[in-house]
């Protein structure tokens, strides 16, 4: 069997990671498509993945994205219409569900933002969607076209590849020295907040820690490049899941996979992120994995390194996450049997 995965950013291909190892020891074939958006091809190549690049870098702005769009969707049509698989899978992609209706491809979606625009054609097109259980009472799911067709997975999509990541579970304890820093996404449609509003404070954190950066994208590395932030460490290329985990002590986010992924691990995590919360990331911090603080100064933050102190954990959402990676898997196992 062919399956084709399209990624339009780079959260989506940790997602997939797993599944692809898996479905490849089973000697099933895969088509690899991704659009040239933040780290995506560098994560791709990091993994040896073979793939093909459709589609260039989109800025923030709307109307550059609108123009793009329809020439991502026409060439990533005629790729696939000679490269024809026998299933598509994607998280996030919204490409994929119209390129596959069109041709006759069954296929499966999944999201967990629902502020993304682009949601819409996942819902209409895809022939099966799968989302976290936090997104199951939100209004758009009750509505016309995602009913007969929505399922909905326990705890957050981070669980579901960090549960088949056993290793990494050792890597959370010992002795951690660094702070990691992962900006707002800045070019994102979806978010609305400030930009670079975190910089003192970062300034102030790197005369006492070693602060590490870990930029989006090249602009915000050539920020964090500037003379006054020259004691602060900005990671030139994606860095292992496997490093950050060992040596972190706290991690800082604005919004993100990534920020979510230290959550998962419990590992000491802040969000600053500015817009309006995800749903994921209010199920994180209900369960007390994740603190949520946007205006969060200096003082505060030093009070909860002094006061913080891990707990025996026995990693119920990565159990969840299992069962996850378990439903997912066998959702798209099954879409061979299905007509578009």
């Amino acid at each position: 069997m062919k399956i084709w995965i399209d990624f339009i950013n780079t959260p989506q291909v940790t997602f997939w990671i797993p599944f692809i190892n898996e479905f490849r020891k089973s000697n099933h074939q895969m088509l690899l498509t991704c659009r040239d958006s933040g780290n995506t091809v560098a994560l791709l190549r990091q993994y040896d993945l073979p793939f093909e690049i459709i589609g260039e870098r989109a800025g923030k702005g709307m109307m550059q994205k609108l123009l793009l769009f329809p020439r991502r969707m026409i060439n990533l049509y005629s790729y696939i219409r000679k490269n024809r698989p026998d299933i598509a899978c994607s998280q996030s992609s919204f490409y994929q569900p119209v390129v596959a209706r069109f041709l006759g491809i069954p296929s499966l979606y999944t999201n967990d933002n629902e502020h993304a625009k682009g949601n819409i054609f996942g819902f209409l097109f895809a022939k099966r969607v799968i989302l976290p259980v936090a997104l199951e009472n939100e209004d758009f799911v009750n509505k016309w076209p995602l009913r007969k067709k929505v399922l909905f997975y326990p705890s957050v999509k981070e669980a579901i590849y960090l549960s088949q990541r056993s290793d990494l579970v050792a890597l959370t304890s010992g002795t951690k020295s660094k702070i990691y820093f992962r900006p707002e996404p800045w070019s994102a449609q979806y978010y609305t907040g400030p930009l670079n509003f975190f910089d003192e404070t970062l300034l102030k954190l790197s005369e006492e820690h070693e602060v590490v950066i870990l930029p989006r994208d090249k602009n915000q590395t050539t920020h964090y490049q500037q003379e006054k932030f020259k004691a602060i460490t900005v990671a030139e290329k994606p860095l292992s899941l496997d490093k950050i985990v060992s040596d972190c002590l706290l991690f800082i986010g604005a919004g993100g996979s990534m920020t979510r992924e230290m959550a998962v691990l419990e590992i000491p995590v802040i969000s600053i992120y500015q817009a309006e919360l995800l749903a994921v990331d209010r199920y994180l911090i209900e369960k007390g994995l994740m603190m949520i603080n946007s205006k969060i100064s200096y003082e505060e933050i030093k009070s909860f390194l002094g006061s913080f102190s891990g707990s025996e954990s026995n990693w119920l959402i990565l159990k969840e996450g299992e069962q996850s990676y378990s439903i997912i898997k066998k959702l798209i196992y099954n879409l061979q049997y299905e007509q578009n």
